[in-house]
């Protein structure tokens, strides 16, 4: 038993052997507009001849497309795109650069992986951590780890102690520690049948044509009434969408509907950050503060909708059941008065629940 225990070490690879073998399959993507103006910047992985996989949010809103590997520049083109799954395949003539090994087997929470990219468009890092959890999304899984995996540093490649490619780094939440997620390497040996048909261009590649992909499928999900479902796809469109404000409104309502009110606060508020004009936000925010019973924030909050809306009864009545909660009397009469003006049925419902009671 110690003989064989020695003879796996002695095969183990090192750190720096992983390093040495895995950043020759990384490259650094470049993205810009039709001024050439760059717009993103990211990492892929060399997965065949001439082919390069990425995070589709890296070359997004693209009109121009340039590999860079060994100090070589060159062109690229999308050849094929998951949008659901945020994995696209790039075509680069001309690149040599060696493939990386493929690992699609088993993975195992605690497992020591590396993570290599290029965040901020600095040198090739190095990173270590574990496999922190294997999360379950539609009969698959993301790749939960503690390597860090930094801006800039998207679309680049995790692996495992034999060097091998087992994930696409792909997102990281900025409220939360070691909290790095990446897309399992499977998914790119699924990436052809599931694009089939839905190949797209850099010139078509649009944020908006993704956010309505995303909007079009929790839409079927919520006739259905699957809110498990709504909440998965929510969850899955703000990490690949971080920076759009109906991916995380479509969050708080989510959970929402799941009734998990303290949950949805933090999505709604990351909502009305990146869009304060943003009505419904505001609105469903303040729902969950007062039934959370926060109701200074739940005031808050409609007097954001109201500002946006200042005749809504919804915003109106509900800011008023605060005030009754706060025991403001005054407030209170303020509200029905308001709503007597707009909706002398919704007024009198008011006034039979909060000031005749």
């Amino acid at each position: 038993m110690v003989l064989t225990a020695w003879v796996a070490f002695a095969h183990a690879k090192t750190p720096e052997q992983i390093f040495q073998q895995a950043s020759k399959s990384i490259v650094v993507i470049q993205a810009y507009d039709r001024e050439d103006n760059p717009v993103n910047q990211g990492g892929g992985v060399v997965t065949g001849k001439e082919t390069v996989v990425t995070n589709c949010h890296v070359v997004e809103d693209s009109a121009k497309l340039n590999v860079v590997h060994d100090t070589r520049l060159y062109d690229a083109t999308v050849t094929l795109a998951d949008h659901e799954r945020d994995l696209c395949q790039l075509a680069v003539p001309q690149l040599i650069a060696p493939r990386a090994a493929l690992w699609t087997g088993r993975l195992r929470v605690g497992q020591r992986v590396y993570a290599i990219g290029a965040p901020e468009g600095l040198e090739l890092t190095f990173t270590e951590g574990l496999i922190s959890s294997l999360r379950e999304f539609e009969g698959s899984q993301y790749i939960q780890t503690s390597a860090a995996i930094s801006q800039g540093s998207s679309g680049s490649g995790l692996f495992d102690s034999d060097g091998r490619l087992i994930g696409i780094t792909a997102f990281f939440l900025q409220d939360g520690q070691n909290l790095n997620f990446a897309l399992p390497a499977s998914w790119i040996t699924q990436l052809a049948s599931r694009a089939a048909g839905g190949a797209t261009t850099p010139a078509t590649f649009t944020k908006d044509s993704v956010a309505k992909r995303w909007a079009a499928r929790i839409a079927d999900r919520k006739a259905k009434k699957d809110w498990a479902g709504v909440l998965t796809l929510a969850q899955q469109w703000v990490r690949t969408q971080s920076t759009y404000a109906a991916a995380w409104k479509e969050l708080g309502d989510a959970h929402r509907s799941m009734n998990q009110p303290r949950r949805a606060i933090s999505p709604y508020m990351q909502a009305v950050r990146l869009d304060p004009d943003r009505f419904e936000s505001w609105l469903n925010l303040g729902f969950s503060y007062l039934a959370v019973n926060r109701y200074d924030r739940a005031i808050e909050s409609f007097q954001e909708a109201l500002r946006l809306k200042p005749n809504d009864p919804a915003a109106l009545y509900n800011s008023g059941a605060a005030y009754f909660f706060q025991n403001r009397p005054d407030k209170v009469k303020e509200v029905q008065a308001a709503l007597s003006r707009i909706d002398a049925g919704v007024a009198q419902e008011f006034e039979n629940k909060y000031i005749k009671r």
